[in-house]
């Protein structure tokens, strides 16, 4: 997104703004966080307008500006695109009781090799 503006006031002459998005890292353990936008002519005086917008109050370690047209996202309707392929339902904290209950149905069942082969064949598992 581009935005038209006056340089100097008086004059016709026109100059290009960028929005950026800004990242500030509070001390060097922490990570990056968005805190918000700023408009500037530069990644150098989109820094500056950050510092003096974003740390006025707070302190930092580290600031990031990231053009807004340099951003890549999924758009909020495409669902599929975190939809899992595979069952994990193992690696979330309710899925332990199933495989609490599915162990112990196997161990009170002693099975033959035909019977893990047709096991197998019946419930195949996608990876």
């Amino acid at each position: 997104m581009r935005e038209e503006g006056n340089v100097t006031a008086g004059t016709r002459e026109q100059a290009e703004y960028d929005v950026f998005e800004v990242f500030v890292q509070k001390t060097q353990a922490d990570y990056h966080v968005h805190v918000g936008s700023v408009v500037a002519p530069s990644p150098d005086m989109a820094l500056q307008t950050a510092r003096e917008n974003f740390l006025r109050r707070e302190s930092g370690v580290n600031i990031w500006v990231v053009p807004r047209q340099e951003v890549f996202a999924t758009p909020y309707e495409d669902l599929d695109y975190f939809a899992r392929e595979t069952d994990r339902k193992y690696r979330e904290v309710g899925g332990y009781s199933e495989n609490g209950r599915l162990w112990k149905m196997y161990k009170e069942k002693a099975m033959e090799l035909e019977d893990i082969i047709r096991d197998l064949h019946e419930n195949p598992t996608k990876e």
